[in-house]
C-alpha cells in the first residue's frame, strides 16, 4: 500500500463510491478461504497465518501490496520438490490479524519473520520479496546476514516509488485514496486494479479478483492502509543494499509498467557486497508476473537457489 507497490500500476483507477462502511470481519474471511494447510500462530501480539509446505532448504515468499500467499500457489510444483517453502499475509492483508499498537512498520515486519521462523525452527533460509516484499526482503537481508543463505527481489518497490495517478489540485492519490478510503471496494475498481499487473488481464482470474476484493473490504483495513501508508520510510535504500551479503537475483518483468527497468540496473550497482549478484528479465513480465508466470519465475528462481545451496551444506551432519 506504498510507493512502488502492485498497487501504484493502477494509473486512472477510480476511488469506490462513498456509500457504506467497510463490514466483513475476520471471522468472515476465515471461513471463506482458510484450508487444510492453513496454520496461525500468534507472534508477538499479532496472529499471522501462514503455509508450510515442501521440505529440503527453506525459502521465505513475501508477497507484496494487494498481496496474500495465495499469489505464491503456483510457485509450490517448481519449489517444493526441492525447497521448504513458507509464505504467510503480511499484517494488512489476507488472513492476518491486525497489529494491536499500531506498528505497521518495516522494522515491525522483520522482527515478525523472526518470529515466525523461529516458532518453525528454521534458523537460515533464502528470502524472496515482490513489489512491497522487495523492501522487506532486502532489509532483512541487510541487517540479518548470518540468517540469509540467498536474496531474490522481484518488481521491487523501495528504490523507485512507482506511478500512479495524481490530483492535480489536492496532490491526492488514486490508489492511497482507494485504500483507504471508508467505503468498500466494488468489484470493478478491484478488477482495474489488478488487471494493470498482468501483461495480459485474461490471466486474472474471477476467483483471485474475489477473494482479493474480500480481504480488502474488512472493517478497518482502511485504517491499516492509512497507517501503513503513513509509517513507510524508503531512507536510503542503496546504503541499506550495500550490507547484505547473501548472493542475489534481481528478477524483473521485461514488461513491466510500474518500475522502469533501469531500476533494475540500480540495484544490481547498490549490492557491492553481495557474493553473487544477477539480474534476469522474465518476457511478457508485468508486475504480477509471479501470479501471471508462475513456472517460468519460479523456475528462475528454483536455479538460482540450487546455484547457491547453503555454505554448510556440504559439511558432516
Amino acid at each position: 500500500m506504498v510507493a512502488g507497490l502492485i498497487g501504484l500500476i493502477v494509473s486512472g483507477a477510480a476511488a469506490p463510491a462513498e456509500t457504506s462502511q467497510r463490514t466483513l470481519t475476520h471471522a468472515d474471511i476465515e471461513a471463506r478461504y482458510a484450508d487444510a494447510e492453513s496454520n496461525f500462530a500468534v507472534i508477538d501480539g499479532v496472529r499471522v497465518h501462514y503455509k508450510d509446505s515442501g521440505s529440503g532448504p527453506a525459502v521465505l515468499l513475501i508477497h507484496g501490496s494487494l498481496g496474500d500467499l495465495g499469489d505464491w500457489d503456483g510457485w509450490l510444483p517448481v519449489l517444493t520438490p526441492h525447497y521448504r517453502v513458507v509464505r504467510f499475509d503480511l499484517p494488512g492483508f489476507g488472513l492476518s490479524g491486525e497489529i494491536e499498537n499500531g506498528n505497521y512498520s518495516i522494522d515491525r515486519s522483520l522482527a515478525l519473520i523472526d518470529g515466525l521462523m523461529d516458532s518453525l525452527g528454521i534458523e537460515r533460509f533464502a528470502v524472496v520479496g515482490v513489489s512491497y516484499g522487495g523492501p522487506i526482503a532486502f532489509r532483512y537481508a541487510a541487517t540479518r546476514t548470518e540468517r540469509v543463505d540467498a536474496l531474490v527481489i522481484m518488481n521491487s518497490a523501495g528504490i523507485e516509488n512507482g506511478r500512479q495517478q495524481v490530483d492535480p489540485k489536492t496532490g491526492a492519490k488514486d490508489f492511497y485514496r482507494s485504500v483507504t478510503s471508508t467505503a468498500p471496494f466494488t468489484r470493478d475498481a478491484m478488477q482495474h486494479m489488478l488487471e494493470k499487473g498482468f501483461h495480459d488481464p485474461a490471466h486474472l482470474s474471477a476467483a483471485r479478483v474475489l477473494a482479493k476484493l474480500d480481504y480488502m473490504n474488512v472493517v478497518d483495513r482502511d485504517r491499516e492502509g492509512a497507517t501503513m501508508i503513513a509509517q513507510y520510510v524508503r531512507g536510503d535504500p542503496e546504503r541499506v543494499l550495500a550490507h547484505v551479503r547473501a548472493p542475489t537475483l534481481v528478477l524483473w518483468g521485461a514488461a513491466e509498467r510500474s518500475l522502469s527497468l533501469a531500476t533494475a540496473d540500480r540495484f544490481v550497482a547498490a549490492l557491492r557486497a553481495a557474493r553473487d549478484v544477477r539480474k534476469l528479465l522474465i518476457e511478457d513480465g508485468d508486475h504480477a508476473m509471479h501470479i501471471e508466470f508462475p513456472a517460468a519465475s519460479a523456475g528462475a528462481v528454483r536455479a538460482f537457489l540450487d546455484d547457491h545451496p547453503r555454505l554448510d551444506s556440504a559439511l558432516p551432519h
